[in-house]
């Protein structure tokens, strides 16, 4: 098998989610397996930091801007040319819109020039207009997405043209095997760190504190939880941009006391370890959960909103449960009944492990991934020999 080149490219600057842990899944994966890999993200982003730590090499000298900024796409589309002729990347893979244009323009201008791939991790829709059709339909070879969501998206929006087929669903996954396996997970100790009593259930949401992921409907919920399981304990793992409006709504709900905003941390399998419940509440822009997926390896059950593609890796009474987005009502229903039956609760949260291991493995997510580039590679030598 030929070796591939591979510059993985990200546009978040701080936090940790699906997307920066998916890239160091499969840049590390890669790696293993002898390919050679970079990793390019802006200055001071956490992915940098973890794929720093892993030996994997880096290029962190961008900004790479929400707002157009002329000046600066123009001098970051040429580092990343330099960083392309340096490393004689062959497959340039991107994973935010940022990045996707300012790395595809770069590829563009370099000959050889390197295949494009295109990851989409959510919903959005790709709104269908003439920059993005040549974007999708001249500068990228391939998009890969994370759920059949994303793909109905984009049949909906006919950004693709005639190009679909030239689209893979490869779902997201996580360390089931070691770093959530609550068989070599040790939480002794973090109760009492955390401040929560021996015996108290816990339930707990794992997001970036943004509007779109919904904590005002996990707060809501867990004030009426706390009407049936007054011992009850809620822990919010994330930091962002509405972190103390977070903080003041509930103290305004009178639950200040029963919530723990724990900020971004590098032991959620240890604070899964310790929950019963986990609440997946996002409103918009989710494609499969990858937050979900870490609370099934734990054996924890999940009760979530039924948006996009969650539904692939939460099965309504087998791995947890589905309500209608916003339905405040369902989440704390479902959540008390998991809470109070210990019987449910074990059941369901075997389920979910045994269906995370046979569905989303990492080697799964690696494998397709170098599968995707070796077929578009030979497509288009096929075509320049044609």
């Amino acid at each position: 098998m030929k070796r591939v080149r591979v510059l993985h490219t990200n546009m978040h600057k701080g936090g940790w989610g699906g997307q920066p842990n998916r890239i160091l899944i499969v840049a590390r994966g890669l790696r293993e397996r002898g390919h050679h890999v970079v990793i390019a993200a802006p200055k001071g982003a956490t992915l940098i930091k973890r794929a720093q730590e892993e030996g994997i090499p880096v290029f962190d000298d961008l900004t790479l801007p929400k707002k157009f900024r002329p000046f600066t796409y123009i001098g970051e589309v040429f580092k990343f040319r330099r960083l392309i002729r340096e490393h004689k990347i062959n497959v340039v893979h991107t994973h935010g819109s940022q990045d996707t244009w300012t790395a595809a323009v770069a590829a563009w201008l370099v000959r050889p020039r390197p295949l494009v791939v295109r990851t989409r991790h959510n919903i959005f829709p790709v709104k269908n207009h003439p920059l993005n059709r040549f974007l999708y339909r001249k500068l990228i070879e391939g998009v890969v997405v994370v759920s059949d969501a994303v793909t109905e998206v984009f049949r909906q929006t006919g950004v693709l043209g005639d190009r679909v087929g030239e689209v893979v669903t490869l779902h997201s996954v996580v360390d089931a095997e070691e770093r959530f396996n609550p068989a070599k997970v040790e939480a002794s100790g973090l109760r009492n760190d955390l401040g929560i009593p021996s015996q108290a259930p816990v339930v707990v949401k794992v997001a970036r504190l943004a509007r779109e992921k919904g904590h005002v409907y996990f707060l809501d919920a867990a004030k009426d939880i706390l009407m049936e399981v007054p011992d009850a304990y809620f822990l919010a793992l994330g930091e962002g941009p509405l972190r103390r409006f977070l903080v003041s709504y509930a103290e305004e709900l009178g639950i200040a006391n029963r919530v723990k905003f724990l900020g971004l941390r590098r032991d959620v399998s240890r604070v899964l370890k310790l929950s019963r419940v986990f609440l997946f509440t996002p409103v918009a822009g989710e494609s499969l959960g990858t937050a979900a997926l870490e609370a099934l390896a734990m054996e924890v059950p999940v009760v979530a909103f039924n948006v996009g593609g969650i539904g692939a890796s939460v099965r309504h009474g087998e791995t947890g449960f589905l309500v209608e987005p916003e339905d405040v009502e369902g989440l704390v229903r479902y959540t008390v009944e998991i809470l109070k039956n210990e019987e449910l609760r074990s059941r369901i949260g075997h389920t979910g492990r045994q269906w995370m291991l046979k569905a989303f493995s990492e080697n799964s997510l690696v494998e397709g991934n170098l599968k995707f580039y070796q077929d578009l590679l030979g497509r288009k030598k096929s075509k320049i020999n044609a």
